[in-house]
């Protein structure tokens, strides 16, 4: 299903014809980001865990004075997301779409959730689908988690009434949500380990939920937008029957103040002054935070048991590592970009309990010294559907030559026990910009890809964030957060089992451009 979602995203987005494509990608390249103003508001929320705190928190949004339902603009801001779409002639709206999901147990962990694994963050994208010829608006969003959490999807189908007035706005809407049991498996389930003589275990199955909100725009002046959300989200059986659910529903709502000041450099398709070296090259300091699980299995197929190699074999959890990009643009379009980073780590570590990995079995009280070496190198190919002085929008083609080792050795008895990864991942993906002045860029990228194919089934994950500023017309520093995540299933005889690794932190670097 995530797969498909992902096809079916890049299928509603190319279904004009060439003549039709070519008419949109001149609207694309004369889009004005600064019709769109920058603000900060306020969120909270009510936590559906038991004994969990409400959480309560600002951040920078961007919004326009509009709300979406009312423009046909590529650019779409919808549910805590960022997509694009195509607004047909006759009130249709293809397009695509994608967010951050934050559904965790709060920032201070209740006594009734001591031993309950806290649930992460994960990116969310999919297609979405509407109707807006009739007073009540019609859409259907598809969001498939594909950070490899849990695997699982939210499919909603909204129905909204959109009211506009002289100085803004007014949106009621009301949602169907069913959720997957993937989904909710991962946020609400109770495994064997968690499980106590008050908190039994407990696996929840897929659901329907169901939401009712509104919002509310108003412009206090042509410059200033004050905004406001307040909803409802009620929850279906299989998540209230959850032990660590104290909530049959939860309010929530937001409130913000942004300001229309033309901080995005004015749009400008051709003989723009800003222009970005031919050919750059970037070196970067990843501090990177690591979870890697492994399982080998033996010879005759037998599955392998999954260990965790920085809590079972000591392995650092966190380590810097060195990256570099080397940046090649071609004319106005088209670019290649070659990235590199390895990461070695090493454990030594006194087994409390036996350790079978493949056809070795380390005893208990056995000391080990282990090794684990992770590479990869990037190779890529964008082209820009837009590159003026204001923005940037580009799709991906290209592929990470990923390599994996372990080598785990026993220091007194001699036993070894090696896995090996090597394999070539096609990718797809986009990346874009916006310029905010002659000299700072806010840059994101994300590639995907999906596998299942002969030996080998798995995914991979990447998405980076930056905000670089230039010194002169070569030499830039910038800081950025990068997210890796690979999940491979192999029976060659390399891996002959699963391999899941997940890296993420906050990276600085610095750049030389020629």
């Amino acid at each position: 299903m995530k797969r498909l979602s992902c096809i079916v995203a890049l299928v509603l987005l190319g279904v004009a014809d060439n003549a039709l494509a070519g008419r949109w990608l001149d609207f694309l390249r004369s889009y004005d980001m600064n019709d769109y103003a920058l603000g900060v508001a306020v969120s909270t929320r009510q936590n559906s865990f038991i004994g969990s705190e409400n959480s309560t928190f600002a951040y920078p949004y961007l919004t326009s004075f509009t709300h979406s339902s009312m423009t046909d603009g590529w650019f779409l801001i919808r549910d805590g997301g960022y997509g694009v779409r195509w607004v047909t002639d006759n009130d249709w709206e293809l397009g695509a779409i994608a967010r951050v999901r934050t559904r965790g147990l709060g920032n201070r962990q209740a006594d009734e959730l001591v031993g309950v694994a806290d649930r992460k963050w994960a990116i969310e994208l999919g297609p979405t689908v509407g109707y807006r010829g009739w007073p009540i608006h019609i859409n259907w969003t598809h969001w498939a988690e594909v950070t490899d959490r849990h695997g699982g999807f939210t499919s909603t189908v909204a129905f909204s009434y959109p009211i506009k007035f002289g100085r803004g706005f007014v949106v009621p809407r009301i949602d169907a949500i069913y959720e997957s049991s993937e989904s909710t498996n991962y946020y609400f389930s109770v495994s064997d380990a968690e499980a106590t003589p008050t908190r039994p275990a407990y696996s929840p199955g897929s659901t329907w939920n169901s939401s009712a909100r509104v919002r509310v725009g108003y412009e206090l002046t042509p410059k200033w937008l004050l905004s406001a959300t307040l909803g409802v989200k009620k929850y279906g059986s299989e998540i209230t029957d959850s032990p660590i659910v104290g909530r049959d529903h939860i309010w929530f709502g937001n409130v913000g103040l942004a300001y229309n000041a033309n901080v995005f450099n004015p749009a400008a398709h051709r003989d723009y002054s800003r222009r970005p070296p031919r050919v750059e090259i970037r070196l970067g300091t990843f501090q990177s935070r690591i979870d890697t699980r492994l399982s080998r299995d033996t010879a005759d197929g037998v599955p392998g048991f999954e260990i965790d190699l920085e809590d079972v074999l000591g392995t650092p959890d966190e380590q810097s590592v060195t990256q570099a990009d080397l940046i090649w643009r071609i004319g106005q379009h088209h670019s290649l970009e070659l990235g590199y980073f390895d990461l070695a780590r090493h454990g030594r570590v006194t087994l409390e309990e036996g350790l079978e990995f493949g056809d070795v079995l380390f005893p208990a009280g056995t000391e080990i010294e282990s090794r684990t070496d992770y590479s990869s190198l990037r190779l890529g190919y964008t082209f820009f559907l837009m590159r003026d002085a204001q923005k940037e929008l580009g799709v991906m083609a290209g592929v990470h030559m990923s390599e994996f080792s372990t080598d785990i050795v026993a220091d007194g008895t001699g036993q070894l026990e090696r896995s090996r990864s090597s394999t070539p991942l096609p990718v797809i993906g986009l990346q874009g910009a916006v310029f905010l002045g002659e000299k700072t860029t806010l840059s994101a990228r994300i590639h995907l890809f999906r596998t299942d194919f002969d030996q080998h089934e798995g995914s991979l994950n990447f998405a980076a964030l930056d905000l670089e500023r230039r010194f002169g017309d070569n030499f830039s520093v910038g800081l950025g957060y990068n997210f890796y995540g690979l999940k491979l299933t192999s029976s060659d005889d390399g891996l002959n089992g699963n391999l899941e690794i997940r890296h993420h932190g906050p990276v600085l670097f610095m750049s030389l451009g020629f």
